[in-house]
């Protein structure tokens, strides 16, 4: 599979079935994921992979309700960072950039193995941040979940999130996002400016 097939294959599935978390994997992963771009090569990312049985526990109480099918995940990966270990200028704070690009990195890497690796923003940061003893000082900006693909859709989803199992959701045309030379309106799939 190349990086052109990872991305058209990545979907952000919510119906997991258990798959090893072996310590080669955390190392292929991570490795992938620190081979990502970032603003002066300071990469600031650290990533908890979480694959132990109590531990996962744990941290399934930092999940929103809407999150309950990231307890079928093998591991849940935190995505950590510090603003003051990458570049800040002025009102810049690169490290959300930075860590952006080594998540892709590890999605990416997950897929081409097979994996689904699918990032979350709902979970509460303050209580994984206790549960994974991350230090006040960095931010927890993200969780992966990980794991195999069910054939089956997980009864916890919700009607919307079971459909998006079996249909990718719309991609925005280029138009909507691309422009030349300048900023321009988005353009509606009607061919009107939004």
């Amino acid at each position: 599979m190349d990086v052109t097939q990872a991305m058209a294959t990545r979907r952000a599935y919510r119906s997991l079935v258990p798959a090893e978390i072996s310590d080669d994997l955390i190392h292929d992963l991570a490795r992938h994921a620190g081979l990502a771009p970032s603003c002066n090569n300071n990469q600031p990312w650290r990533f908890i992979f979480v694959r132990g049985a109590e531990a996962l526990t744990a941290l399934h109480e930092a999940l929103n309700p809407t999150n309950a099918w990231m307890k079928a995940a093998s591991a849940l990966i935190a995505v950590c960072g510090r603003p003051d270990e990458d570049c800040v200028i002025k009102d810049r704070e690169y490290v959300l950039f930075d860590l952006g690009l080594a998540s892709a990195f590890l999605i990416l890497r997950a897929t081409e193995l097979g994996f689904v690796a699918h990032p979350v923003a709902g979970f509460s940061p303050k209580k994984t941040r206790e549960v994974l003893r991350v230090p006040e000082e960095y931010r927890v900006i993200s969780l992966i979940a990980l794991g195999r693909k069910a054939d089956t859709v997980s009864p916890v989803l919700s009607p919307k999130q079971a459909h998006e199992e079996s249909e990718r959701p719309a991609r925005l045309p280029l138009e909507h996002f691309v422009f030349v030379d300048r900023f321009a309106a988005a353009v509606s799939p009607a061919g009107n400016p939004t």
